[in-house]
């Protein structure tokens, strides 16, 4: 399996122009490449016509990082065009039912030919905007144009540049280089925060056995992971994310008073006053520096808690949360809140784990799978916090209830991945008893909660 490994070193004068000219290099590809110009083309043919036209051959950097960070910069845009194809197969799965249909939808959108259909090609301007790109901070080097050695206990990367351009790049890094491969990796460089960061491809060791069990897994706020046995994995995630949102918020009001003020001594024209307060009380380091570190913070605990999950798993379900419930509107705090609540590392910490460990990590439709009642599979009942109140009263574990709604989802012939929320919704009130439709308690009425104390045959009476 391989993986990314970060190395620091000194900041040599030579890199701010090699950063400028591929930071220009990135722009401009992106700028003729980032929407239309790639249609129907490989990454290959791309690169092709970059280098027949000669279009950067003037500009003042080595040809080989030019060469490679091309190559790179061209991957980039294909990726964000695979990203979009994915929410337009979203949205023709939630167009049409028709079999025929989809599939030469479907057969359009793969062969890059969505330019031919209206629909489809409405859907990717939506949803494959023309991209920009402003980073002049990075560059490739190729794995057979730089040379390593110890020098004083500490590792040195030289990287070698046609002497047209300039120099060589000598990196002393922080590194004794004790346990760093580099060898065939291309190295990508990129300056920030007065070092050079060096990234790395390395092959990581296969990790422990994984379990033998298949598990759904409901990703939650309060802990990471709730799995169908009902275990609770990473349980201070929630309070990770709760304390840097409420710190968040506090120092935006604090800096809003600060800005405030120093519009208003600018004003007045106190201008040395004010371009203290600017200079000394709004940067964004000490900002920039607790975002990092709870962002680590977040990702130890995920990748943790992944990895106790697939101790007991070979075969996982998760649902899939790519796409944003535009309809459901919280408090703001909430907002706050889950805005900073990163499913995302979720996601890549069970990608990544089951990967290295040789489990399967499988995405299920999550439509519904926190207001379906996991003992019968009927939509019936209602969530209140961490409690889901079934129809008869019952009370159940409101996470654990969903983990097992994921579960079945696995083996569900009726309800894919991408089958609109709708359509889950009418799949569900179908498998209901009739009764539920006549005394109205299904999803989307207003129904007097079920409680411990009253059966739902004493709330049914009430209609």
């Amino acid at each position: 399996m391989k993986v990314t490994r970060t190395i620091l070193a000194d900041v040599p004068a030579q890199l701010a122009a090699i950063c400028k000219t591929a930071g220009y290099l990135r722009a401009d590809i992106w700028r003729r490449y980032g929407a239309l110009g790639n249609v129907g083309v490989s990454a290959c043919a791309v690169r092709t016509e970059i280098v027949e036209k000669r279009i950067y051959d003037n500009l003042h950097i080595d040809g080989t990082i030019r060469a490679e960070t091309t190559k790179d910069i061209v991957n980039d845009i294909l990726t964000y065009k695979s990203a979009a194809k994915l929410k337009v197969r979203k949205a023709i799965a939630k167009r049409t039912t028709v079999e025929n249909e989809r599939k030469r939808l479907y057969t359009l959108l793969k062969r890059d030919e969505w330019l031919a259909d209206p629909f489809l090609h409405r859907q990717m301007r939506k949803h494959f905007r023309h991209g920009k790109s402003e980073v002049a901070n990075q560059f490739i080097v190729r794995s057979d144009k730089y040379s390593t050695e110890v020098v004083d206990d500490k590792m040195v990367i030289t990287v070698r540049i046609a002497k047209k351009y300039g120099d060589n790049v000598v990196l002393t890094t922080t590194s004794s280089g004790k346990n760093v491969d580099l060898s065939g990796s291309n190295l990508r460089i990129i300056v920030k925060d007065g070092f050079a960061e060096i990234h790395y491809a390395t092959e990581k060791d296969v990790g422990r056995a994984c379990g033998d069990r298949v598990l759904g897994i409901d990703k939650g706020y309060t802990e990471a992971f709730t799995d169908s046995d009902g275990d609770h994995h990473g349980q201070n995630f929630g309070k990770v994310m709760t304390e840097y949102s409420d710190k968040v918020a506090a120092t935006g009001k604090q800096r809003n008073k600060l800005h405030a003020l120093e519009k208003k001594h600018r004003e007045v024209g106190r201008i040395a006053k004010a371009d203290r307060i600017k200079k000394n009380n709004l940067g964004r380091k000490k900002i920039a520096a607790r975002k990092e570190t709870t962002q680590k913070r977040l990702r130890t605990i995920a990748y943790h808690a992944a990895h106790s999950i697939v101790d007991k798993a070979a075969i996982v379900a998760s649902e899939d949360l790519t796409a944003v419930i535009a309809s459901k509107h919280q408090w703001k705090r909430f907002n706050r809140r889950m805005s900073a609540w990163a499913k995302g590392v979720l996601a890549e910490a069970l990608d990544s784990v089951c990967e290295q460990r040789d489990a399967r990590h499988t995405l299920v439709n999550g439509a519904y799978t926190s207001q379906t009642d996991s003992t019968n599979g009927l939509l019936e009942g209602k969530r209140e916090g961490d409690k889901f109140y079934r129809a008869n009263g019952d009370v159940l574990q409101a996470d654990h209830n969903a983990a097992l709604n994921v579960l079945a989802r696995l083996d569900d012939r009726e309800i894919s991945r991408f089958t609109p929320y709708k359509e889950v919704r009418r799949i569900l009130l179908a498998r209901s008893p009739a009764q539920l439709s006549v005394k109205r308690v299904e999803l989307g009425t207003k129904v007097r909660q079920p409680t411990a104390d009253k059966s739902y045959a004493q709330i049914c009476a009430t209609f």
